[in-house]
C-alpha cells in the first residue's frame, strides 16, 4: 500500500479529526549507503541486509490481518559506501526505494556527494518527498521540501517534518555546498512544529542530525510526539526517550528495521509497542527486488572483479577504530600519499575511509567501496602554526560521536590530550610555529572541508590529478602485497 502525501497544501486544508485510539505502525530505517546486497556483519558473522530482504518484511506488514494503516520513513543517507552507489550515483538506489513503499526520506548529508544536480535527478524519479525544512540552495532551489502530510484510511493525521546535519554542508567536498546553506534544526523547528501539531494528531521530525541534535529537539520543541533519526548509525533496541519523547534508530546498511506499533487518542500517543526486526536469513525476499538488484551489481561487477594484489591484514575502517585514534589503514594510506607527492606530512580525514579492505586478494571492487568518493591528491606549503590548528580541530573533535574529520596522519608524531595535539614531532624535531611545511592532502581538506579552513589557504596548491583509489590500486600491484601495523605516532591519553 502507498499512502499519498498531502505536500505543501494549506493546513487549513487538512481537519479530519481523529478518531480515539488510532493505530497506526510506523516503520523505519536509516543510514543506508547503498548497500543493496546482503552483507557479513564483522561483530557477529551474520549475513544481513539486503533490500529485497527489506522488501519482502515491508511487504509481509502490510499484508497483516487484520490490516492496520503503514508509514515507512527513511532517516537520510541513501548515497555511498558500495560501488554500485558510486558508479550509478545511486539512482537504482532511490528507485528501489521507492518499489518497497518509502514514503518519505529525509535528506542526509552525503545525498549532495555526487552534486546538487544528482541530488534534483534523484528527487525528481521517485513520488515520494524527500525532506529537510531547514536545507536551502541559492540561485536554484532544491526540489526538497520541508514537511509532508499524511492521513491514512482508518489511521491519524500525521505530519513528517524534515530536518538534516549542518554537516551537510562541511562533510561533501566544498564544491558540492556552494549556495547551500543549513540553518539551525532547533530554530526551525519552533517556527514549525506548533503550526503543524495544530492540524494534526502524530507530529514525527524526520531526522538526519544524530542523537545529541534529537535530544535538544526534544527538550527544546514543545508539541513533538516522535524523532526517527539516523546519521550515527545507532542501532536503538528500544527507543531512547528525551523529555517523554521517543527518538529511534535503526543502525545502518538496512541491517534492521525499525517497527512501532501505536495508538493516537485525542492528539496524544497513547501506546506504543517498539522493536527492531533484524533483516536476516529469517526475512522473506522479495525476488522481483533480488531479480533487480543481481543484474546491478552482475553489470558492476564486470570490470571490478580484477585481483590487484594482496593485503597481509584487513584494513579496517571501522568508525570506532579510524575516527578515533590510529589506525593501520589511515597509515598505510597516509604513508603511501606521502611517498607519491614527496611531501613532508600527509594528512587524512577518517571520514573519507568508506569500508574496510578483507585480508587476501584484493580486488578492484573492494578498493572502490573503500574510496567511493574520487578524492584527489592536492599538495601544498603551510607553516607549522597552521599545521598545530589543523591537528588540534582533529584533536577536539568528539570521539564517542566517531567524527570523520578526525585526522590520520604520516610525517608527524602527537599526542591527544584535553583536546589538543602536544608534543607534535617531525622527524624526532619539535614543529615550528614559523617554519614552512609541504603537506598532502585530499582536495576535500585542500577545499576547508570537515571545518579545515586553515587548509584551504595552502600556499602554491597543486592538484596533482591522482586519485587516492587509483594510488592504491598502483601500490598494491607494484608491491603485490601490503602489510599495515601502528608505530605509536597517534597516541591518545
Amino acid at each position: 500500500m502507498r499512502l499519498s502525501p498531502l505536500l505543501l497544501l494549506p493546513l487549513a486544508l487538512v481537519t479530519l479529526m481523529a478518531a480515539a485510539g488510532q493505530p497506526l505502525t510506523l516503520l523505519h530505517f536509516n543510514d543506508f549507503h547503498g548497500q543493496l546486497e546482503p552483507y557479513e556483519d564483522k561483530e557477529t558473522g551474520k549475513v544481513l541486509g539486503g533490500i529485497a530482504r527489506l522488501a519482502g518484511l515491508v511487504a509481509a506488514i502490510h499484508a497483516e490481518d487484520p490490516p492496520r494503516p503503514v508509514l515507512l520513513l527513511f532517516a537520510g543517507d541513501l548515497l555511498q559506501g558500495t560501488t554500485t552507489s558510486t558508479l550509478y550515483l545511486g539512482r537504482p538506489d532511490i528507485k528501489l526505494l521507492e518499489e518497497i513503499g518509502v514514503n518519505a526520506a529525509a535528506v542526509g548529508n552525503h545525498e549532495v556527494d555526487f552534486g546538487q544536480d544528482n541530488l534534483r535527478k534523484l528527487a525528481s524519479q521517485v513520488d515520494f518527498p524527500l525532506l529537510a525544512a531547514n536545507l536551502s540552495a541559492a540561485p536554484e532551489p532544491l526540489p526538497i521540501r520541508p514537511y509532508a502530510l499524511f492521513h491514512p484510511e482508518g489511521g491519524p493525521r500525521v505530519a513528517v517534518l524534515g530536518l538534516t546535519t549542518e554537516e551537510l554542508v562541511t562533510t561533501t567536498h566544498p564544491r558540492n555546498a556552494v549556495g547551500l546553506g543549513v540553518s539551525d534544526p532547533l530554530a526551525v523547528a519552533q517556527a514549525l512544529v506548533p503550526e503543524l501539531d495544530a492540524q494534526s494528531d502524530l507530529l514525527i521530525i524526520l531526522s538526519h542530525l544524530g542523537l545529541a541534535d534529537d535530544r535538544r529537539l526534544a527538550q527544546g520543541v514543545a508539541g513533538v510526539d516522535l524523532i526517527v533519526g539516523g546519521h550515527n548509525h545507532f542501532r536503538f533496541d528500544k527507543p531512547v526517550e528525551e523529555n517523554d519523547v521517543p527518538i529511534v534508530q535503526a543502525g545502518e546498511r538496512g541491517a534492521y528495521l525499525g517497527r512501532l506499533d501505536l495508538e493516537v487518542e485525542k492528539d496524544r500517543l497513547i501506546k506504543w509497542n517498539y522493536r527492531l526486526i533484524p533483516v536476516d536469513d529469517q526475512a522473506p525476499v522479495d525476488a522481483r527486488i533480488a531479480a533487480k538488484v543481481a543484474r546491478l551489481v552482475a553489470r558492476a561487477d564486470q570490470d571490478l572483479l580484477a585481483v590487484v594484489g594482496r593485503a597481509g591484514r584487513e584494513l579496517s575502517a571501522q568508525r570506532e577504530l579510524i575516527r578515533r585514534g590510529e589506525a593501520p589503514f589511515g597509515d598505510l594510506v597516509a604513508d603511501l600519499a606521502r611517498e607519491y607527492s614527496g611531501a613532508q606530512v600527509a594528512l587524512f580525514n577518517a571520514g573519507g575511509f568508506r569500508a574496510s579492505i578483507p585480508a587476501g586478494e584484493v580486488r578492484l571492487k573492494e578498493i572502490y567501496q573503500a574510496f567511493p568518493f574520487r578524492n584527489e591528491l592536492v599538495t601544498g606549503m603551510l607553516t607549522g602554526a597552521e599545521l598545530q590548528a589543523a591537528l588540534d580541530h582533529s584533536a577536539g573533535l568528539d570521539s564517542a560521536d566517531n567524527p570523520g574529520g578526525f585526522l590520520q596522519v604520516s610525517g608527524v608524531r602527537l599526542r591527544i590530550q584535553g583536546g589538543k595535539a602536544l608534543d607534535v614531532t617531525l622527524n624526532g624535531q619539535p614543529l615550528d610555529p614559523a617554519a614552512d611545511y609541504s603537506l598532502v592532502v585530499p582536495d576535500f581538506l585542500a577545499a576547508g572541508g570537515d571545518g579545515y579552513g586553515m587548509l584551504a589557504g595552502l600556499r602554491n596548491p597543486v592538484n596533482t590529478g591522482q586519485l587516492i583509489s587509483d594510488m592504491l590500486v598502483a601500490a598494491f600491484r607494484r608491491q603485490g602485497e601490503m602489510d599495515a601495523a601502528l608505530d605509536g605516532r597517534i597516541e591518545r591519553q
